[in-house]
């Protein structure tokens, strides 16, 4: 397995991980987080301990 990477707009952000999967309201207001700091100039990095083994549901 790989690092995850995701594209927004041009900017590429690597080890995007989250357990469980977010579904509906949930997983849009994430997208749109996640948008919000692709578009921030000058954001390098983001990274936090994990607190749960993954879940593949």
């Amino acid at each position: 397995m790989g690092t995850p990477v995701l594209r927004i707009a041009g900017t590429v952000l690597f080890g995007t991980v989250v357990t469980p999967t977010p579904r509906g309201g949930a997983a849009g207001r994430l997208w749109d987080g996640l948008a919000q700091v692709a578009g921030t100039d000058g954001f390098f990095e983001l990274k936090r301990t994990r607190t749960a083994k993954p879940s593949f549901d």
